[in-house]
């Protein structure tokens, strides 16, 4: 919902912005290019890289390309849910769009602010499919736990006690409460595993983002007893 508002925001703020470059009667393309050089480069820098991530991912999941995991891993997937926040954004869109070709009196500011909102969805869709083209994986020796690019944590497999289904809908993005995470998505989580030992984690890629030792991991899959039969084994060696 935050990314949302920001989406809206966004296209409000460029309009105001242009509004008044327009009232000082400055060149728009003038006072875009010194508000650009007022801006720090590297969050713009990051910013840019994150949208390019997002619309390349998305062209990967258009060509159906296999998702990026390493040789020989197995995938396990999140699809389950991710669709519901597109699906209400494009719904919220369209009114959107249809209430700015009726309300504003210049057909060309409207046009502007209708591809603002088609590359808002667009932007969106590629954010899913960041998650789905690196989804969290199993090698012969670690379940590595990701969101999107960013790694959530790497847990060897011999410090896995148990797993096994679990359906826990307590929350739908990714928390941590005491020595029990939860890497949800809008589907929650199915699978809990418990660990021998503990493991460290992060909830994303951000500078300050705290470091967790947790001793439980609860995450969301699509096909949870592949996963489930996949981990038990270790214990059948």
């Amino acid at each position: 919902m935050l990314l949302l508002l920001e989406l809206d925001l966004l296209w409000m703020t460029l309009l105001v912005t242009g509004v008044i470059l327009r009232r000082r009667g400055e060149p728009l393309r003038a006072g875009w290019q010194r508000i650009a050089r007022a801006l720090p480069p590297a969050p713009i820098a990051r910013a840019i890289g994150h949208e390019v991530a997002a619309l390349r991912a998305l062209a990967w999941v258009a060509r159906r390309r296999p998702p990026t995991v390493p040789i020989g891993a197995l995938p396990v997937p999140a699809k389950n849910g991710t669709l519901v926040l597109p699906a209400a954004f494009i719904a919220a869109s369209g009114v959107e769009i249809a209430v700015l070709h009726l309300v504003l009196p210049y057909p060309a500011l409207a046009t502007a602010l209708t591809a603002l909102s088609v590359y808002g969805v667009v932007l969106l869709l590629g954010f899913i499919a960041v998650r789905w083209q690196h989804p969290h994986y199993l090698t012969e020796t670690d379940l590595v736990i990701r969101t999107g690019h960013h790694v959530v944590a790497t847990v060897p497999r011999k410090d896995i006690a148990s797993a096994r289904v679990h359906h826990d809908g307590t929350t739908t993005s990714p928390a941590v409460e005491g020595t029990r995470a939860r890497i949800a998505t809008l589907a929650g989580c199915n699978i809990a595993v418990t660990l021998s030992a503990p493991v460290s984690l992060r909830l994303n890629a951000s500078p300050r983002s705290k470091a967790h030792r947790v001793t439980e991991l609860r995450f969301a899959t699509d096909d949870a007893t592949t996963v489930i039969d996949a981990l038990r084994r270790d214990h059948d060696r």
